[in-house]
């Protein structure tokens, strides 16, 4: 599919192997860490639900464009909060659409590449005209920009002007790491989170011989890992997208000297994995998996949250970011919420009435009963705003 609008060619590649990865960097900067390797990682052996594509922008046969993208089979109940989700699960037939998401599935937010000496307004123009024309073809029902944080307020405001309809989802988390050493940080934590951080750690260690070992490589214990990985993903309330073990097997070499595995041990058995990407300063607790049978008995997710502060700290790491969801713990332990935002177009008209009625129903403080607390006594990350 093509189009021409002052020099600009658009064209939609399914692969990301399509890209030449230099002119991916050029574009999107060689900072972002979800990025071309991550990217090629999920799409060679990731979620199976996913469809993805990429729409690229050309001038003179050089790409000054790339928009990454997926299509899904979405339900319209996970938008709800968990009472009214089940209710609606009744009528699943008739909630479910075919939804294109402009950004890409388990990222930390939404990115895109755009060359600076290219007219915003002009390339967004017809990237939507593109990706409108897209849908239609392949029986597409909505078009949804997915996380968007707050640097890309330009492109929100953008596509406020048109029609889109703002949504909140739930936010991503970040602590800034200031201390010396993991007593500092501990000491740094507000009274009764320190003094019950310290009996857990305690506790632990009374209990478990546990350490901790980094690998790139997860070959020989990949059965087990994808074990522990399934059993996180089972016990969440709300389900996107399920990993395959060529995932968790190749990531590595998808993302040599980023993707880094933390296996915790206690004795000679497995009890837990930290899938993490750690670059420029900043690392990101990926993908988590506990042995349920002893995680609250050796207070597992506590241990190795301490246990990636710490190696921050001693790796010179500034920022950890622990991801999404399970917000209470992370916030004691000294994360902000960082506000991410969907931008939702749907063709229908009366199903788009319907949706920006139904908009007070699905934010996220009702989808998570503990958000809503959170966000009553805490403010957001303030982050550099961007185009």
């Amino acid at each position: 599919m093509e189009g021409t609008h002052t020099g600009l060619k658009f064209s939609i590649v399914k692969r990301i192997s399509a890209i030449p990865a230099q002119d991916w960097d050029n574009l999107f900067g060689k900072g972002l860490i979800e990025s071309y390797g991550y990217l090629k990682n999920l799409e060679e052996g990731g979620a199976e639900e996913f469809s993805f594509g990429y729409l690229l922008g050309k001038r003179n046969d050089t790409i000054v464009f790339i928009l990454p993208f997926f299509s899904v089979d979405f339900s319209l109940a996970m938008l709800l909060p968990g009472p009214l989700r089940k209710l609606a699960g009744r009528f699943n037939r008739w909630l479910r659409m075919k939804v294109l998401f402009p950004g890409s599935p388990t990222t930390e937010g939404f990115s895109m590449g755009l060359s600076p000496d290219e007219e915003f307004d002009v390339v967004l123009g017809k990237a939507l005209e593109k990706l409108e024309a897209f849908s239609k073809e392949e029986k597409i029902a909505a078009l949804a920009f997915y996380n968007l944080p707050p640097q890309y307020r330009k492109l929100a405001a953008y596509l406020k002007q048109k029609k889109f309809l703002k949504l909140e989802t739930l936010p991503t988390t970040a602590l800034t790491i200031q201390a010396a050493c993991l007593e500092e940080y501990i000491k740094g934590l507000g009274k009764n989170t320190r003094k019950d951080l310290k009996k857990k750690l305690r506790r632990s260690a009374e209990l478990a011989q546990l350490r901790t070992e980094p690998r790139e490589d997860v070959s020989d214990i990949i059965d087990t890992i994808y074990r522990l990985y399934l059993d996180n993903f089972n016990d969440a309330d709300v389900h996107f997208e399920t990993l395959t073990k060529k995932f968790f097997l190749d990531i590595g070499k998808n993302m040599p000297g980023v993707a880094k595995y933390f296996i915790t041990y206690d004795g000679e058995k497995i009890v837990a994995f930290n899938l993490c990407l750690i670059k420029d300063g900043t690392f990101i607790d990926k993908f988590i998996g506990f042995d349920y049978n002893v995680a609250h008995k050796y207070h597992l997710y506590y241990t190795t949250f301490c246990h990636n502060i710490e190696w921050c700290i001693t790796h010179g790491l500034k920022v950890y970011q622990p991801g999404f969801s399970d917000y209470h713990p992370k916030v004691r332990l000294g994360a902000k919420l960082i506000p991410l935002d969907i931008y939702v177009k749907i063709f229908n008209p009366l199903l788009n009435a319907l949706i920006r009625l139904a908009k007070p129903l699905i934010e996220p403080k009702n989808m998570d009963p503990v958000l809503r607390q959170i966000e009553k006594k805490k403010g957001k990350v303030n982050l550099e705003e961007t185009s």
